[in-house]
């Protein structure tokens, strides 16, 4: 089955919540996405297809997210500036998937992406499909507020997509939540890159424990 992730602008509306902080990054143009990249779905043999897609990002596999971590933690060990990694997870993904099939998920899917690629900025920010259902956000030189930021924005606007999806006669179905764990570290010699997952690891499962819905940060790494 293809993956291709609708681009429709209905994405883009504005939570009821109100994540933003007193300072928001800049928003940018979806008619600037130009660059086209390859993405790969398959948790547990569901998706086996490679979907291609425009936008200004790389949505990569696993093996090439490590690379990029490698390179971001001796680039920032130097110059001494945080590294923040979001671990975010569909809630509840594969009772969902016993409900309503592939194809449900398979669009669902493409929607959360669609989500947190329009909310993350800058060239070196590097979207990747962790495993499965989870998705791994690196942010470079971006604090612990700025990933919480990110990661509010993230979760908010994915639940006011749902509620436009389950109002589609097209196709019904129940919402869609994300649990996001956050970790924010000043990359040492006495640490590494292991670290760093190690604590959005554990930050994701508190935000699943508590019941989904929700980010969960942590910092240091130590």
């Amino acid at each position: 089955m293809s993956f291709i992730p609708p681009f429709s602008s209905d994405d883009l509306s504005k939570p009821t919540e109100s994540p933003e902080p007193s300072k928001q990054p800049k928003t940018s143009s979806l008619h600037q996405f130009t660059h086209q990249f390859l993405y790969v779905l398959r948790p547990i043999g569901l998706y086996q297809h490679i979907g291609r897609f425009r936008t200004r990002s790389k949505v990569t596999i696993r093996s090439h997210f490590n690379v990029r971590l490698a390179k971001e933690w001796q680039r920032l060990a130097k110059e001494r500036q945080p590294l923040s990694l979001l671990l975010c997870e569909v809630d509840d993904f594969l009772r969902f998937r016993r409900q309503h099939g592939d194809r449900a998920c398979n669009h669902y899917l493409g929607q959360v992406v669609r989500v947190i690629h329009t909310n993350i900025e800058r060239p070196k920010d590097t979207l990747a499909r962790y495993h499965g259902d989870t998705f791994a956000v690196l942010l470079p030189q971006t604090s612990i507020d700025e990933a919480a930021w990110i990661a509010r924005k993230i979760r908010l606007r994915t639940k006011v997509l749902n509620v436009k999806q389950r109002s589609s006669p097209s196709l019904s179905a129940p919402a869609i939540t994300l649990s996001l764990g956050i970790s924010t570290i000043v990359p040492t010699p006495k640490l590494a890159p292991a670290n760093l997952i190690a604590a959005a690891e554990q930050s994701l499962r508190q935000a699943q424990t508590a019941g989904g819905n929700r980010e969960v940060l942590q910092e240091g790494g130590g």
